[in-house]
């Protein structure tokens, strides 16, 4: 599970601003061995960010204050946050409208992954994995 073993447990950060959402996939993470920082403040989250150096970031898209898109942006240009993979999380149904949404914000990259809420556990860790394991099973 470690991707440098200089660097210990890989951390996985959620930003969400849905309380229950960040504790259950906390603890998933939690139970699977990841270290995880969690925020509910997405005006915030960019400091905790930078300090933590999170392995791979999960992004609420709907947030008040702050979206989930301009967050985004910020991460894909931050000097230390720019090479973590983002994995957003959203109750949007419409899936292929996603990169058309990132598109309009100034031409952003597509995430490593998108996973809709409601999250099916099983399918997160999975993604987790893949994003984090070398030879994460498929």
């Amino acid at each position: 599970m470690i991707l440098d073993p200089s660097r210990g447990v890989p951390t996985v950060a959620i930003v969400d601003d849905e309380e229950d959402i960040t504790t259950y996939l906390r603890i998933a993470l939690e139970d699977e061995g990841y270290r995880v920082v969690t925020t509910t403040d997405a005006a915030g989250a960019l400091e905790l960010l930078s300090l933590s150096r999170p392995d791979l970031i999960c992004l609420d898209l709907l947030m008040p204050e702050q979206t989930g898109i301009s967050l985004y942006a910020s991460l894909v240009k931050h000097e230390q946050l720019a090479h973590v993979p983002i994995v957003i999380l959203s109750g949007l149904t419409n899936r292929e409208g996603l990169p058309a949404m990132l598109k309009q914000a100034n031409e952003l990259p597509e995430p490593a992954a998108f996973i809709e809420k409601p999250v099916d556990i099983e399918q997160f860790l999975r993604t987790v994995r893949q994003l984090l394991e070398p030879g994460g099973e498929p």
